[in-house]
Formats: structure tokens, C-alpha cells, sequence
């Protein structure tokens, strides 16, 4: 930020602070929004009524809650097979279960009964929160997960995450930000970056994103499907890829000095 002329901070969201004193404010390492969501969606819509803010809140109340998926294969995006509920049906094979609302795969696993799906599901629900059912895509394992990387309009970079939910492990088994441990930096696959301009041009926003990953696996006909669009607080992966840094930078910065 510094080498485009731009003076940043860490700032912990919440009350407490003048946030109207600062040029605009950008929305990172928010990962216990998913323990309080109401209430960070209120403090994100009273810093979008006194400055600038990425994303902007109508995107970060869309994206926070997963079942924007439903928006994006209304809109013609392939998406991984989903339902929601703990009624089912739950689908053949291997198949995870997670909430609506989550980060980092917290409170998720996979499962290869409906019986146990639907006890995880329902415990989901009984915790106040929307379970939602996708099927296990088996690419994950033998080619993994792509993240693609969009800085203001721009596809910026790659990473590729290989599975992170173990075959017979239990949700509380997974550890909040445990994919960190499973990436590698990968270029950027020209067809998954238009893919990734196509699902963001599909999200329809008033107003353009400064920040984005998509993360697509490969489909049973080898076409990229949306696994979960990350426009809140994507880990971007920046500490080994200093070009897509100031990539980032760069971009605030135009954000910063847009009408």
C-alpha cells in the first residue's frame, strides 16, 4: 500500500472506532463474522453510511450467506450440486454437509450415509443455522479445488487447494482455517479466469467488487463448477506472490481515487 502512496492500518471491525475518519475501509481477516453475522452486517452498513467500503455491504450481506448459490445457478452459473435442509434427499455416494454460514470449513464434513448427513444437517438447524448439502465432487482429491483471484475487474493470480475434508472425520476434526495448510500458488488457467469474470458479470452488484476468488472444481465432463464465490474475506495468498500484492494495491488505489 505504501508504494502507491496509500497509508493503511489494522483495524479489529466492530464499535469503537471513528471509521468515517478513514479515506475508506476494506474488509479483510473478518473470519468470526460467522459467529455474530447480524451484527456484522450492521457495523458493515453503518461504514458504508460514513465512507467507502469493500466489498460494499449489499455484496457482503449477499456473499455471507452461502446460499447465494442458488442466485448464481439461477443465473446460468454451474455450480456443485446442492441442496439445503436436513430433510434431504441426500446424494448417492460420498457427500458434504456444512452451514449456510461458515468460514474455513468450520462445522463441516463428509459423509456417506443419509443417516449421518441427516443428523449432522439437523444438528446445523438446531444451532440456529441452514444446513446445506453438496455433493463430493471426487476431483477434489485427484486435481483439487482452484481459487482465482479477481483485483478490481482484473484476474490477478491462482491457488490450488487440494481436499481438506478427510474421508470419516467429524466436523469438530476440522480446524477453522485449515485449508491454509493445503495450498500452493498455481498460474492462473486462462479458461478458469473467464470463468471467473462470467460468474462475478452474473452476480448482477450495483456497484463493482475490489476483491474476489472463485473457487471452481472440475465437473464429471472436466467444466469448471462453483464450489463458493468469496467476495468477504477471502484468504488472498499474498505473502509468496508479490506481484499479485501489488496488484492488490494498485487496485485499492484506483478504488480509492474512483468518483
Amino acid at each position: 500500500m505504501a508504494a502507491v502512496g496509500l497509508s493503511a492500518e489494522v483495524v479489529p471491525w466492530g464499535d469503537g472506532v471513528d471509521w468515517g475518519a478513514y479515506e475508506g475501509v476494506v474488509v479483510r481477516g473478518t473470519w468470526d463474522y460467522i459467529e455474530a453475522r447480524d451484527e456484522f452486517l450492521d457495523w458493515a452498513a453503518s461504514v458504508a453510511a460514513v465512507t467507502r467500503l469493500a466489498n460494499p455491504f449489499e455484496v457482503l450481506r449477499w456473499n455471507t450467506d452461502k446460499s447465494y448459490l442458488r442466485d448464481l445457478e439461477a443465473a446460468g452459473i454451474p455450480i456443485v450440486p446442492t441442496t439445503w435442509g436436513s430433510q434431504g434427499p441426500f446424494p448417492e455416494g460420498e457427500f458434504v454437509v456444512k452451514p449456510a454460514v461458515s468460514a474455513g470449513a468450520r462445522n463441516s464434513a463428509r459423509h456417506t450415509s443419509a443417516a449421518s448427513g441427516a443428523a449432522h444437517a439437523a444438528a446445523i438447524e438446531a444451532d440456529g443455522g441452514v444446513a446445506m448439502v453438496q455433493a463430493f465432487v471426487s476431483s477434489v482429491e485427484s486435481e483439487g479445488e482452484t481459487g482465482t483471484y479477481v483485483f478490481g475487474g482484473q484476474v490477478s493470480h491462482a491457488i490450488r487447494k487440494m481436499g481438506i475434508l478427510d474421508a470419516g472425520a467429524s466436523p469438530a476434526d476440522v480446524p477453522s482455517m485449515s485449508s491454509v495448510d493445503r495450498v500452493s500458488p498455481v498460474p492462473v488457467d486462462p479458461a478458469l479466469g473467464e470463468f471467473a469474470l462470467r460468474v462475478l458479470a452474473a452476480s448482477e452488484f450495483a456497484e463493482p467488487v475490489l476483491y474476489a476468488r472463485v473457487d471452481t472444481v472440475p465437473g464429471p465432463d472436466g467444466r469448471p463448477l462453483v464450489i463458493e464465490l468469496e467476495l468477504t474475506e477471502p484468504y488472498l495468498f499474498l505473502a509468496d506472490q508479490p506481484a499479485a500484492a501489488a496488484r492488490f494495491a494498485a487496485a485499492t488505489a484506483a478504488w480509492l481515487a474512483a468518483p
